[in-house]
């Protein structure tokens, strides 16, 4: 049962994930993409001058392993950077402050391509919390 829920919604966030990185994973791997800046205008506002809004770097499969985005000030507002196993199962997440500084840390442990933990971790490398996934087959 919670199998059948577990698969829309996995499926949902999957859809959602690709929407929101933009290119899919092969055409930055055939085009040899390793990096996107994302330039905004705010016109109605009288900004004629580009803000940077995101720049995402990516490696040599097309996954991406870093991203910033910024408000429209030019200010940091977010950095995150991934780590994917040989997979493509992303394993890592690290959350960092404006100064590159690690605030958060989360893993994800699978057991062949399920993902059965995820695991936080604090800016001191101290786990603080922690979900254990499981699945009920047929």
């Amino acid at each position: 049962m919670i199998a059948k829920k577990l698969l829309p919604a996995m499926a949902v966030l999957l859809f959602v994930a690709g929407v929101a990185f933009g290119q899919s994973k092969k055409s930055i791997r055939e085009k040899g993409i390793v990096s996107i800046t994302v330039d905004e205008y705010f016109i109605e506002e009288g900004m004629d001058e580009p803000v940077v809004e995101s720049i995402e770097n990516f490696n040599e499969q097309g996954e991406l392993v870093e991203i910033r985005e910024f408000d429209k000030r030019g200010d940091l507002e977010k950095w995150e950077k991934y780590v994917y196993n040989e997979d493509g199962e992303l394993v890592e997440a690290i959350f960092l402050d404006e100064k590159g500084r690690i605030t958060e840390t989360e893993k994800n442990i699978y057991d062949g391509k399920l993902r059965i933990e995820k695991q936080y971790y604090n800016n001191k490398g101290n786990l603080y919390k922690k979900k254990v996934y499981k699945y009920e087959y047929r």
